[in-house]
């Protein structure tokens, strides 16, 4: 079958996330559409060539209704465009820097080469006025999320973040696991906070108005029609908050996560909470009145305290087919093999509050800027570690891994003295690349852990000398793809993805080493 790709311009393209495109979706008075985002054109003429053009500046856009916010933006919107590719694409990002900082992009959960991660052991930061050429390939189909790593906390919050969905191909013959789920309707919903102060000023601390946004608008509204399935991917970019997202009267049914598509459809449930950074894939069908609306709702993580999100406006529609008919096998993801593996163990905790107030976050008794490669773990190409994560505080933390898939194997619970007061196994199994650690289950002494299953792989499209890493940032060489020279990353990060804790410290990384000891030049 012959392959067209057209570039288009980049226009406001509402319903062009969803298969069929139902046409352009009508404005309501009251609230604009979250169907608004917007599609990166795709300025390479060939099929399996996503290239795009990516520029991060300062612009003005409204947030809050009625009040103009200066913001970062990418391509002078928030959230930036939408990217979109097929598994096995090669995706081409020629970035420039025009903020008055520097800046990178990490692209969160993709497998990645080592020197194409965005972090600032991958990469050196790339100068106002500079570009650089990102360039891999995308191979795992689900949806990511692309965003800084530098001053992580800060260039979030200003509005750098965008969502990257990597589709299957019905026809692609190399992954007869996966099964296609059919033409629902598909929306991307963008989930985030932010403060604003009385002048439209974006609001680094603690004051200001708090707004809930979904595709970087407040309370916006979506077309739909009673009985017919949505496929919603979600994804919360939020700097600190966690989102337990609650249609009022319908169940929804979890259909994938991070690294795409369940084993099995996990039906019933009447929320469903993503950590920052996360991602889940939900189908639900929705029901009411032409005419009538239906408030969607952010609750508390730990209580049932509900802030509006979005709203459901229901309109006339055809022949609506009701509840999908989704399979009962979605695609089998083997389990990683960890007889005899390599046991390693990560605490994570926190010291006194400084005069100031402030507080260092750590990671095994250090924060990030106390680390030296003494303290980094290690790991050979395609070996799986178990790691266990320990979390000693009082608060959850996000727990996000550069560069490499995990699968949780259980959560256990400890008291003061050490002993376990439950051992909870994973529900099922998922490759993962964010999960919550929960916080201690009682006072000082007692303890959480979250042991996983990493599997240290090259994965589909990256070679094992894309994929070792070491040497912390002494370590680094650019890259010039266009030069066919690669460069060499100083480790893959892992932090807790509550931003301002990364930024005080709750951030290590792993050296990666090629399988023989000899690592490539």
């Amino acid at each position: 079958m012959t392959l067209l790709k057209f570039a288009l311009p980049a226009l406001l393209l509402p319903g062009c996330l969803h298969d069929p495109s139902p046409g352009p979706e009508r404005r309501n008075e009251t609230g604009k559409s979250v169907r608004s985002l917007r599609i990166a054109p795709d300025i390479n003429p060939d099929p399996r060539i996503v290239e795009i053009d990516l520029e991060a500046k300062v612009s003005t856009v409204e947030i809050a209704r009625g009040l103009s916010s200066r913001v970062y933006t990418y391509n002078g919107i928030v959230p930036g465009p939408v990217i979109k590719a097929n598994a096995g694409d090669t995706l081409i990002v020629n970035f420039t820097n025009n903020l008055p900082e520097p800046t990178t992009i990490h692209w969160h959960g993709v497998r990645v080469p080592a020197d194409m991660d965005g972090s600032t052991l991958s990469q050196h930061p790339i100068q106002p006025g500079e570009s650089f050429r990102y360039r891999f390939t995308v191979d795992d189909p689900s949806l990511f999320w692309y965003h800084p790593h530098l001053r992580t906390d800060v260039q979030v919050e200003m509005g750098l973040a965008g969502a990257l969905l990597v589709s299957e191909e019905i026809s692609d013959t190399r992954r007869p696991h996966l099964k296609p789920l059919g033409k629902i309707r598909q929306d991307i919903l963008i989930l985030d906070d932010i403060r604003i102060g009385t002048g439209g000023e974006i609001s680094l601390q603690k004051d200001g108005d708090l707004l809930w946004l979904v595709n970087g608008l407040e309370l916006p509204k979506m077309e739909v029609v009673s009985g017919e399935p949505l496929r919603w991917r979600l994804v919360n970019i939020a700097n600190e908050r966690y989102m337990r997202i609650e249609v009022p009267g319908h169940k929804l049914t979890r259909i994938g996560g991070d690294g795409g598509l369940l084993e099995k459809p996990i039906s019933g449930l009447d929320d469903i909470t993503l950590v920052p950074g996360e991602r889940a894939d939900i189908v639900l069908t929705p029901a009411g009145e032409p005419g009538s609306e239906l408030t969607v709702y952010r609750k508390g993580v730990r209580t049932d305290v509900r802030v509006p999100l979005m709203t459901l406006a229901f309109v006339e529609g055809g022949t609506t087919s009701g509840a999908p008919n989704l399979p009962e096998t979605l695609r089998t993801i083997e389990p990683f093999e960890t007889t005899g593996a390599i046991e390693q163990t990560f605490v994570f905790s926190h010291g006194a509050p400084d005069g100031d107030g402030n507080v260092r976050f750590l990671i095994n008794g250090k924060s990030f800027g106390e680390l030296t490669t003494e303290d980094a773990p290690d790991a050979k190409v395609g070996e799986t570690r178990i790691w266990n994560l320990v979390n000693t505080t009082a608060t959850d933390h996000p727990f996000h891994l550069h560069g490499f898939f995990f699968q949780v194997l259980e959560t256990i619970s400890k008291d003061a003295g050490g002993n376990v007061i439950a051992a909870v196994p994973a529900p099922y199994r998922e490759n993962k690349d964010t999960v919550d650690l929960p916080r201690r289950p009682g006072m000082r002494g007692t303890s959480t852990t979250v042991r996983v299953a990493v599997r240290f792989a090259p994965g589909p499209g990256r070679t094992v000398a894309e994929t070792v890493a070491w040497g912390g940032a002494d370590a680094i060489v650019n890259a010039d793809p266009a030069g066919n020279l690669r460069g060499r990353s100083g480790g893959w990060l892992f932090h807790c993805h509550i931003l301002p804790h990364a930024a005080r410290g709750m951030m290590s990384y792993v050296e990666v080493r090629a399988n023989d000891g000899e690592n490539p030049p």
